[in-house]
């Protein structure tokens, strides 16, 4: 039996047979494809509720392409001249309130709690940003008599947008569960209120950071800012609050992607959700808060008419010294490795320092913190207070506090201290112990030292050393923390 031969014609024959059919059902793919595009965009387009009465075109929906020209100029309500670029941009967006006004607490706690060294680096921007020109011409009025000097200056700006600039506020999705229309329109404007002050800010200076107009801070928060924005890496967001849009700070080359980002979501979500996503575009994953957080939430009435916000960062300490003690010039060491940057060891003790020694990681049995005089010292009472009330776990379990009345000095390693004598022990992380100067026999003291008799189950937090060489404090001098708590102090 022959078999058939397979000729050249025969093969092309086959080909082209086999190219056919590939083309009609690709054919017949695309048709497909296309038909159900076009139904698809004819079902979306013959939805009545999604901007069924928007009268601008798609493409308008941003509100960018006004911010043209002069529109800074235009923007500000004061006139600004010859502005340098600064570290740090503030900016506060604010609107009316029913029944309440924060704005100039928080403008008062903003400008006390820095310094005039301090307010040359910084701009703080407060956008006007109600629709009612009389409230706006208002606040204007107010702000211009309470603070001329700083707006003369050009450390408070004050900014207004043009109406053009945002976009019908009808026929909004409903994209959350029990949120009124009214709430719907509230958010989406605000979402348009962040864009504008974030794009006006962008070239006052290197850093930005968002607030809300009802919050207060602590003296000495603009050094901590500082110090954060310029030593940590890679960070596209630092947060100072775990709240809202409080306290978020942003390098301000990013501030126009951000801006974007939050209009193009500007119906779905509010913007203190979209950032998170924005950081995670921007390769930061996880948020970065600096603890302890440095602003505090004070407004009760939203200004979402008949909104009560009771919302208050757990995490925020006024850091501030209760006690008037002496505190002689010192050094301090401490054999506790994992130590918080943002919170060393010298914040406990020197008196204008703001903030607390905080650990990162839980202190080991004999681990150890001293305080080595620059000059031996008298002294008559010693109070050590740990832990916090935001951190109440995060205090000394289990301690005891010693003084040494010699000192070997060595160039190459810490200071030994010796001769050392027991102070007292810490009980529910305090410890306050008087009348050490005739227990002492009138020796004067080299070194103070706080030791960890067992391991700790958390990390460490001492909000405060206080030292006092010649008397003990007044009754007015005791903090209110240490009142009624004699069963939990130590007298030795």
């Amino acid at each position: 039996m022959t078999k058939p031969r397979v000729t050249l014609s025969s093969g092309l024959m086959f080909i082209g047979v086999i190219s056919v059919v590939a083309f009609i059902f690709q054919f017949l793919s695309v048709y497909n494809h296309k038909t159900y595009a076009v139904r698809y965009v004819q079902k979306v387009t013959r939805k009545p509720d999604v901007y069924e009465n928007h009268p601008a075109p798609v493409k308008n929906v941003t509100g960018l392409e006004f911010l043209t020209g002069n529109w800074r100029q235009d923007a500000a309500i004061f006139p600004t001249k010859n502005l340098s670029n600064r570290l740090l941009t503030i900016g506060i967006p604010t609107i009316r309130r029913e029944n309440a006004t924060y704005l100039s607490h928080t403008l008062e706690s903003l400008f006390n709690c820095s310094t005039e060294e301090e307010h040359r680096d910084i701009y703080i921007v407060v956008f006007l940003a109600d629709f009612s020109n009389e409230w706006k011409r208002n606040m204007t009025r107010e702000l211009s008599m309470k603070y001329p000097g700083h707006i003369e200056t050009g450390l408070l700006q004050v900014i207004k947008a043009p109406p053009q600039f945002y976009p019908p506020l009808t026929n909004l999705q409903h994209t959350y569960a029990g949120h009124s229309k009214e709430k719907r329109k509230w958010r989406a404007k605000q979402n348009f209120d962040y864009a504008y002050l974030f794009m006006y800010s962008k070239p006052l200076s290197t850093f930005y950071m968002q607030l809300e107009d009802d919050v207060y801070t602590v003296p000495g928060y603009l050094q901590r800012i500082r110090y954060n924005l310029l030593k940590r890496d890679n960070w596209v967001c630092l947060e100072f609050s775990e709240l809202g849009y409080i306290g978020k700070a942003y390098h301000s080359k990013d501030l126009e992607r951000l801006s974007k980002m939050i209009l193009l979501f500007y119906v779905e979500q509010p913007g203190d959700f979209t950032y998170r996503h924005f950081n995670i575009m921007m390769l930061q994953f996880g948020r970065r808060i600096i603890y302890p957080t440095l602003f505090q939430h004070i407004g009760l009435q939203s200004s979402l008419p008949g909104k009560i916000q009771k919302l208050k960062d757990a995490h925020f300490e006024t850091t501030e010294k209760q006690y008037k003690s002496e505190n002689p010039p010192a050094k301090l060491f401490t054999s506790i490795t994992e130590v918080s940057p943002d919170n060393p060891l010298i914040n406990a003790y020197d008196r204008a320092a703001r903030g607390l020694f905080w650990t990162t990681g839980v202190p080991k049995e004999n681990d150890s913190i001293t305080i080595v005089f620059d000059k031996p010292q008298s002294v008559d009472h010693v109070i050590i207070v740990t832990g916090s009330s935001s951190h109440p776990s995060d205090k000394l379990e289990n301690g005891v506090l010693e003084a040494s009345l010699s000192l070997t000095k060595n160039k190459n390693t810490k200071p030994m201290c010796g001769d050392n004598v027991f102070l007292g022990t810490f009980k529910d992380g305090l410890i306050n112990a008087t009348h050490l100067d005739a227990n002492l026999s009138s020796n004067k003291v080299h070194c103070l030292r706080i030791i960890v008799t067992a391991n700790q189950s958390y990390w460490l937090i001492v909000r405060e050393i206080a030292v006092f060489t010649s008397k003990k404090p007044k009754n007015d001098e005791i903090s209110p923390f240490l009142k009624g708590k004699d069963s939990n102090i130590t007298l030795v």
